[in-house]
């Protein structure tokens, strides 16, 4: 019988030496990188400060309807003088009342009659027609409690307070 084919001996020697390599290659890079990632020494005094992680900030909601602003009270006119933002009072209607219309002029509806010494905000005017002057007023109390009134029976106050 003959020996086996030569080219398979050296085939197979050739295949286990080869694996033989790669493992010692792989086993000196593992020890090599493992002497790599050392632990630091504490003993030498270093510290390690934990910083905290950041957290949100609290996002305030706004209410959805702000409250409109008020007519201040302090007027820039002379006392006794009928103008924008002043106070006034009805006055010398003898009891019969003032009447408030819808626009300035004699000709206009009457939208309501206000009472002697009832007291107004003037928001508009003035407005010369039929003869008057003419301001658009309004109720301290009540905006929808408005109208435009000649000012022959109106008197200048300085607040609703004071009366």
């Amino acid at each position: 019988m003959k020996n086996a084919n030569p080219i398979n001996l050296i085939t197979i020697l050739g295949g286990v030496l080869l694996a033989l390599i790669l493992a010692g290659v792989s086993f000196i890079l593992i020890f090599i990188s493992g002497q790599s990632r050392q632990v630091p020494d504490v003993s030498s005094g270093a510290v390690v400060t934990l910083v905290p992680a950041p957290t949100p900030t609290p996002i305030l909601a706004l209410p959805a309807d702000l409250p409109a602003a008020t007519p201040t009270e302090t007027s820039l006119l002379p006392p006794g003088v009928i103008g924008i933002g002043a106070y006034v009072q009805v006055s010398g209607t003898d009891g019969t009342g003032l009447r408030m219309r819808v626009e300035a002029g004699v000709a206009s509806e009457v939208r309501f009659m206000a009472l002697d010494a009832e007291v107004f905000l003037v928001i508009d005017g003035p407005l010369e027609k039929d003869g008057y002057v003419w301001w658009h007023l309004e109720a301290p109390y009540d905006q929808t409690r408005n109208g435009w009134s000649a000012d022959a029976f109106l008197v200048a106050i300085d607040s609703p307070a004071d009366q």
